[in-house]
């Protein structure tokens, strides 16, 4: 049976999550106040999320919704695995948007610490489950290594 399921995420900023979407060709809806989110069946069953993916994006009939937990300071995704799963993958909240959610958030750090340390390089390596984003500042000899495992 079809029904929305809400899972607890470790997403805190709505910049890096929105650019995140985008990257994986999920053309995210933004809206300041929590819409309505569209049900298999067509209604929302009370759901409401500030980011919201279209099920129309990924060819289902279920939106994807990310809302802000105010509580918790984190989105909670809103999602029917019912049609996500199988439009996406059983693993792509936990690896392919982390992964992409991550690459964002080193991006930004790295975008802050140019301010202070000078130009900054981004090399990637990957190997098996582990990636690595390797930040080389210019104007300063520490390297500082972010992994995701």
């Amino acid at each position: 049976m079809s029904h929305f399921s809400t899972v607890k995420t470790k997403l805190t900023n709505r910049e890096c999550l929105i650019f995140a979407l985008t990257d994986l060709n999920l053309s995210p809806q933004v809206h300041e106040t929590a819409q309505p989110l569209k049900g298999y069946y067509g209604g929302s069953q009370g759901q409401s999320a500030e980011i919201i993916v279209s099920g129309r994006t990924i060819k289902a009939r279920a939106d994807i919704g990310f809302k802000w937990n105010q509580s918790s300071g984190v989105y909670d995704v809103i999602h029917d695995s019912y049609e996500t799963v199988k439009k996406l993958g059983k693993d792509f909240f936990s690896n392919k948007l982390m992964l992409a959610y991550g690459q964002r958030m080193v991006r930004s750090i790295a975008a802050e610490l140019q301010e202070q340390f000078g130009e900054c390089a981004i090399s990637e390596e990957t190997n098996g489950t582990v990636q690595t984003l390797r930040l080389t500042f210019a104007g300063h000899q520490e390297v500082k290594q972010f992994a995701r495992r």
